[in-house]
């Protein structure tokens, strides 16, 4: 690759950290709690040179395993999933959970039967007034009210404005098709 075009790369990619680094800064300010980009913020240019140089990705929470190999069945003409109290899901076009969830997807949820069943990185949908908001835990913990949790979208700047009660809760997002 020539001098210059590698250079005019590092450039591109050092402008793209430094902006990375102003929204996390950005967030802090506007939000409870500083801005946790996709539960795992790139804080500085050198820990972003750091992942590029070594080639590895950034580490982010998952959701759990909630459903086990032996619930999932492979024929030659279909697939049987034995998921049991299973709830189907269809999305609204808001954006918040792109790329992964949008409009036309289908999800597969499941109730929880208490909140020692959801983890961080887990996606839930709960209940917000009149509204279902589909997304990821970021934070689990307890307070004087008992359990809760905190959700972004994985779309969004910011975390979503409130604690989240187990009784909000109406289920755990365990599969999509497309």
């Amino acid at each position: 690759m020539d001098y210059r075009i590698a250079t005019l790369f590092v450039l591109v990619f050092a402008l793209g950290a430094l902006s990375t680094s102003l929204v996390y800064e950005v967030g802090k300010v506007t939000s409870e709690k500083p801005l946790d980009v996709m539960s795992n913020p790139l804080e500085s240019i050198s820990d972003t040179v750091t992942v590029f140089a070594q080639g590895t990705g950034i580490e982010r929470n998952s959701p759990g395993d909630h459903i086990q190999e032996n619930q999932i069945k492979v024929f030659n003409d279909k697939i049987e999933l034995d998921i049991k109290n299973a709830i189907w899901s269809k999305f609204a076009d808001s954006n918040s959970m792109d790329p992964f969830l949008d409009e036309g997807a289908n999800g597969i949820e499941i109730k929880p039967n208490s909140e020692d069943e959801i983890d961080v990185g887990d996606i839930i949908s709960y209940e917000l007034g009149n509204d279902v908001i589909i997304h990821r835990v970021i934070e689990k913990g307890t307070d004087e009210k008992g359990a809760y949790f905190i959700a972004r979208g994985d779309n969004n700047p910011i975390q979503d404005p409130a604690k989240i009660r187990f009784s909000q809760i109406k289920g755990i997002l365990v599969g999509i098709i497309y």
